[in-house]
């Protein structure tokens, strides 16, 4: 299933927008890859891609919750 990252990352650092974001790298709509790609492209990030891919891997690998990412952002 392909997902335009173009609606997913939209830019508004919401709440609910970074839920979306995590569940859908979480289930395996989005690569770690493609999160990174799509979290760069937000105006403002200024995050090391290094930096993205450990958030990644912790949300893809179950050890951090959409829910928690969505509330530290």
């Amino acid at each position: 299933m392909a997902t335009n990252l173009k609606n997913l990352f939209k830019g508004k650092e919401s709440k609910q927008e970074e839920m979306k974001e995590a569940k859908s790298l979480k289930s395996g709509m989005i690569s770690k890859k493609q999160y990174v790609q799509g979290e760069k492209g937000e105006k403002g990030e200024k995050a090391s891609t290094k930096s993205l891919m450990k958030t990644a891997s912790k949300i893809k690998s179950g050890k951090e919750t959409p829910m928690a990412y969505a509330k530290e952002r």
